[in-house]
């Protein structure tokens, strides 16, 4: 074993932990299963499959209609819409039922994959980017099909019995305009159920935040319905277009008992229910989050299925209910529930400040605590560059810098051991021309030749692997940033959450890691050498699909690199 083997060793080490550790895991959750089909609303459920036990007694539901949500009366009538209009999104809701049809946020675009210019010079007019800037390209979290799609319906469940309660509401406003810096505004629903039961809708927005409060009252609560417990549904449609890869999620996400729940599949019964001190549960991709939180009752009980898993058609639909045992919240024959909402981006300053611990739901890992600072140097670099390309190239530098008495141990304990292992070749070569026939024991003598002459061949890798835990932490923030989103660099890269379209920084990070390999003698066997010489090609291609914002942090921290190891080499000479 010498310098080269012990840098193969870092190399391979670094690629399986990239790919098992976070690719491979990835791929893993993404794998298709099927899920038994969930029991229709109103029919009777097996004991353990309704909501789980928790003060919610058998009873039977009243009321069960053919669709789950909507009143026989109203199956034809077409939604008004009643349009919510702040500085941050525009929400529509649905007349009649109080529940959203659209939810679009405004600071967030949906734009077409870049693609590289240099095909135009090719006669390729696909080539040329589209610039689509209006309404049309706000980015929509609300996929639903239909009235019985829409989120935010509520269901009456017991451990036998389901069926949605079903509703006819009217709002007292039409619409519901919030200037930045001004009051809050609300529209409240209000009308009956099937059963005659009062029942209103309050919603209560801000201009300056995506949290919005929801309260649920019900009038004329009888016993036998406080027997049951009441669901409010949050339902998300994965378009079957949706880039779903394996640096993405796309499923369901809660905080639960202070654990984050992550799941792109409900494969069994065990991911059927979760129940606890629930803090906030919904969907989540890459970039967003759109969830809900209980304000009176955090422990509570939330139910998922999947009706519908069909990549072909309109895309796969997720169900989650957040119960509430409706004894607990009935005072006097009149029920009250309270929630929040949030629909928004997963940008750590915003989610901090709505609170809630929603901040939990961008998964940097388990070096987060190292990741999160180094985000909040991106950002603080990007205040005065404007540039989100320059801030990872400033931020980099900076890392490297505060990294540099590490990195010169290393070349020193690598060139140390270097200079020991020449004047041993000798030797080494005539074990190996000796042993050739017996690999075992040319091993063996090996090790004993490095112990007798006290050499460590892994010395030099102490000081790289202390630095892991920082390339690790920033690899996530900037894979899973959504400051990077839609945000363009240079020339040709015009989104650096995107690959690059060109190929252009992987290739030329793939020539600086080849570079780096020629400028470290070595002295290991031909077998060695060829392994090495593969490992720039293969992170090359491993790098071509990659985010071009994390392509250019490594290919910058391999140009910093090549500038250590060449005046560390030059102050040798000299």
């Amino acid at each position: 074993m010498e310098k080269r083997f012990v840098l193969a060793i870092f190399l391979c080490l670094v690629v399986l932990i990239l790919y098992s550790s976070y690719m491979s895991k990835q791929q893993e959750q993404w794998r298709a299963s099927h899920p038994a089909e969930p029991p229709e609303s109103g029919q009777e459920v097996p004991p353990g499959e309704g909501v789980p036990a928790g003060g919610q007694p058998e009873a039977p539901v009243p009321g069960p209609a053919t669709k789950p949500d909507l009143p026989a009366a109203a199956l034809d009538v077409q939604c008004r819409e009643v349009v919510v209009d702040t500085p941050l999104y525009r929400a529509v809701f649905c007349s009649w039922n109080g529940r959203l049809m659209s939810w679009k946020l405004k600071n967030y675009k949906t734009l077409p994959p870049c693609k590289c210019p240099v095909l135009s010079w090719f006669g390729r007019p696909e080539a040329q980017q589209p610039e689509r800037l209006g309404e049309e390209a706000w980015v929509e979290l609300v996929h639903g099909t239909g009235p019985e799609e829409f989120p935010l319906g509520l269901e009456v469940s017991t451990e036998k019995t389901r069926a949605g309660l079903q509703e006819t509401l009217e709002p007292d406003l039409p619409r519901l305009d919030l200037q930045s810096g001004g009051p809050e505004g609300r529209i409240v629903f209000s009308g009956r159920d099937k059963a005659g039961r009062a029942i209103e809708r309050i919603y209560t927005f801000s201009p300056d935040r995506y949290l919005v409060g929801m309260e649920i009252r019900l009038q004329g609560v009888d016993a036998e319905f406080q027997s049951a417990g009441l669901g409010l549904k949050l339902t998300n449609r994965v378009p079957a277009n949706a880039k779903a890869d394996r640096y993405s999620f796309l499923g369901f996400m809660g905080l639960v008992d202070g654990k984050l729940i992550k799941l792109t599949k409900v494969k069994d019964d065990q991911d059927r229910y979760v129940t606890g001190e629930v803090a906030w549960e919904g969907f989540s991709d890459k970039y967003f989050l759109q969830c809900l939180i209980p304000q009176n009752n955090p422990r509570s009980s939330v139910a998922l299925e999947m009706p519908e898993s069909d990549d072909s058609g309109p895309g796969s639909l997720w169900l989650s209910r957040l119960v509430y045992s409706i004894k607990d919240h009935t005072d006097t024959g009149q029920a009250s529930f309270s929630y929040s909402l949030y629909m928004g981006p997963k940008d750590l300053d915003v989610l901090k400040a709505s609170g809630h611990s929603l901040d939990a739901s961008v998964d940097l890992g388990k070096f987060s605590f190292i990741a999160v600072p180094l985000l909040m140097l991106l950002k603080f670099f990007f205040r005065y560059t404007h540039n989100y390309g320059i801030a990872i190239i400033l931020l980099t530098v900076l890392v490297k810098i505060l990294l540099h008495p590490l990195t010169r141990k290393q070349f020193h304990s690598m060139k140390k051991m270097q200079h020991e292992m020449q004047k041993m070749k000798p030797k080494m070569e005539a074990i190996r021309e000796k042993y050739k026939n017996d690999k075992e024991r040319m091993n063996k003598e090996l090790m004993d030749l490095y112990r007798t002459h006290q050499i460590n061949p892994l010395s030099g890798c102490w000081p790289v692997l202390v630095q892991i835990p920082v390339f690790f932490a920033l690899y996530n923030a900037l894979l899973n940033s959504i400051e990077l989103r839609h945000s363009p660099f240079i020339f040709w890269i015009r989104d650096l959450s995107e690959k690059d379209p060109c190929y252009v920084t992987p290739i030329l990070m793939g020539l600086s890691q080849f570079l780096q390999q020629k400028m470290t003698p070595t002295t290991g066997d031909p077998a060695q050498q060829k392994i090495m010489t593969m490992m720039p090609l293969v992170f090359t291609f491993m790098f071509l699909y990659f985010p071009s914002g994390l392509v250019l942090y490594w290919l910058v921290n391999n140009v910093i690199s090549i500038a250590q190891q060449y005046f560390s080499l030059r102050k040798k000479e000299d």
